[in-house]
């Protein structure tokens, strides 16, 4: 395993910035199923979903 603290500064920038668009780019991916097992388990959380998209419809 390589330490942390013995790579150079750039390297450990690079290496965090992969990181951190790899645990946003997982969020992204995973938005949706995580909406639905809310939905399903929490009521709470399916009557918000229900206002919020009630509110978004455009009126004619």
């Amino acid at each position: 395993m390589i330490d942390f603290n013995s790579l150079p500064l750039l390297s450990k920038i690079i290496l965090v910035i992969g990181f951190t668009l790899g645990i946003i780019s997982l969020i992204i991916f995973l938005r949706y199923p995580i909406m639905l097992i809310l939905m399903k388990y929490s009521p709470k959380y399916r009557e918000f979903i229900k206002k919020t998209l009630v509110t978004k419809k455009p009126k004619k």
